[in-house]
């Protein structure tokens, strides 16, 4: 009767565990891939010298949150301001989005920025922004499939997500440059080895009219994304042509995304630091 009862909660405790680790997995990927969405709605106070060549670092996540990356690049981006002498603001606060406030801004980089961080109307005021003339740079996590936007998925981003390798996580592979824009191409390294969590989209934003930058090798890499039991179908990549790093206008803006910067490592590559600071300047129009 003893060894029973012990075998009991042996197997009820075995039980519970498990429960757990399922119970803690759907949460994780009902985050990864839905977001837990909340919103601000008090604009933060902007500083009252904000002037000259302006630049908004948004880096609120939602979704999965690239804790390491966004602590590594901030002060990246902030000595990247000081060195071209542009003003930088740097919130995770979505209330900034707001017509008044984004018109002080030549660029916004959304800096793996995950999940729905937007209400409506906060989405319909960037929207505008960027019709207007405003420049955006999306960094990793801003084109994951947890934002929930199907205007920003096929103007902006111009694909949709759908995995990133898992088997391992981290691979080497070759990025080759495109030159088809000297303002972004410039003082960058036209053949780049380096590791990264390798994001998979559906569908060749260059299909669509995008311009590409980056492209990755992918011939020497598994990119499987499949999770047993959670995940399958995922064992496929994007074959010969797999852009990583692209760009856009949108009406009288400019767009670029950029599939790289998973880690904190990643801010600290000059050629990935330049490629940065081309972008910005680029969908800024700082150069004109």
């Amino acid at each position: 009767m003893k060894i029973n009862k012990t075998l009991k909660i042996v197997l009820q405790s075995f039980l519970g565990l498990v429960l757990l680790l399922f119970t803690a997995m759907g949460v994780f990927m009902y985050k990864a891939l839905y977001g837990i969405n909340f919103y601000d709605s008090a604009p933060p106070e902007l500083p009252a010298d904000l002037s000259g060549k302006t630049v908004l670092l948004f880096s609120k996540t939602n979704g999965f949150r690239h804790g390491e990356a966004i602590e590594a690049s901030i002060p990246a981006f902030e000595n990247m301001a000081r060195e071209n002498g542009w003003a930088l603001y740097s919130t995770d606060n979505g209330a900034v989005f707001n017509a008044d406030q984004l018109n002080k801004f030549d660029v916004v980089i959304w800096n793996n920025t995950s999940g729905k961080t937007l209400n409506e109307e906060q989405r319909n005021d960037l929207k505008i922004y960027i019709n207007d003339g405003g420049g955006f740079v999306g960094i990793h996590a801003a084109g994951d499939n947890s934002h929930q936007w199907d205007w920003y998925e096929e103007k902006v981003l111009g694909t949709l997500f759908s995995h990133h390798t898992l088997n391992p996580q981290f691979q080497m592979a070759t990025m080759n440059l495109e030159n088809g824009n000297e303002s972004l191409s410039q003082n960058l390294i036209s053949s780049w080895e380096r590791e990264e969590e390798w994001y998979v989209f559906y569908d060749n934003p260059r299909d669509k009219g995008f311009n590409i930058l980056y492209t990755v090798d992918e011939s020497n890499m598994n990119m499987s994304g499949n999770i047993p039991i959670l995940a399958s179908g995922k064992d496929f990549g994007m074959d010969k042509d797999h852009p990583i790093v692209w760009y856009n206008t949108i009406e009288k803006g400019r767009v670029l995304y950029s599939a790289l910067g998973h880690s904190g490592n990643a801010f600290k590559e000059p050629n990935h630091l330049q490629m940065l600071e081309n972008a910005i300047s680029w969908a800024g129009k700082f150069e004109e």
